[in-house]
C-alpha cells in the first residue's frame, strides 16, 4: 500500500469517527490531487438535512468549491466504504481517476452490488470509469460502529 493511500485513509478514518460521534453513519471521504487535500467530508446522515449528505460527495463539492474546477480529472477519492449508487454517479461525472476504499458495501456499492455502475463498462461512452482499489485498511474500517 502506498504511503499516501494510508494517509489519506488515516485522514477518512478520523473523519468517519466526528461522523459517528454526532450521530451520523460512519464515512469519511477525502478528494486528493498531487498528495494534497483539494476536499474532505464527513457523512452528515441520517442527522443532517440534505439527502446527499454522502462524506463522498461533500468532499467531491468541497474540492470542487476550493479549486474553482468544474470537475476533478487526475483527483483521487479516498473513503472508507465503498461508494455508493449515487456517489458512484458523481465520481464518474467528475471524471476522478482513482477511488480508493475500505469496507465493501455489496447491497448498494457501486463496485461490488449488481450494480456496478462505477465500474461498468458499459457506461465508458458517457465517462470513463476510475481506476479502483478496495480494501485499504478495512480491518480500521469496520471498526467503526455507531454508537
Amino acid at each position: 500500500m502506498s504511503d499516501d493511500h494510508e494517509r489519506f485513509m488515516r485522514r477518512c478514518l478520523q473523519l468517519a469517527a466526528t461522523a459517528r460521534d454526532r450521530g451520523d453513519t460512519p464515512v469519511g471521504g477525502v478528494v486528493a490531487l498531487d498528495g494534497v487535500i483539494l476536499g474532505e467530508g464527513a457523512e452528515t446522515l441520517p442527522t443532517g438535512r440534505s439527502v446527499t449528505g454522502h462524506a463522498e460527495i461533500l468532499a467531491c463539492q468541497a474540492a470542487l468549491d476550493a479549486t474553482g474546477r468544474r470537475d476533478l480529472a487526475a483527483a483521487v477519492l479516498y473513503t472508507t466504504a465503498e461508494p455508493c449508487f449515487m456517489c458512484a454517479y458523481v465520481i464518474r461525472q467528475l471524471r476522478i481517476s482513482l477511488v480508493v476504499y475500505g469496507l465493501e458495501t455489496p447491497a448498494v456499492g457501486g463496485v461490488t452490488s449488481i450494480h456496478p455502475i462505477l465500474t461498468d463498462p458499459a457506461l465508458d461512452d458517457w465517462r470513463p470509469a476510475p481506476a479502483v482499489i478496495g480494501g485499504v485498511m478495512r480491518e480500521e474500517c469496520g471498526r467503526l460502529k455507531v454508537r
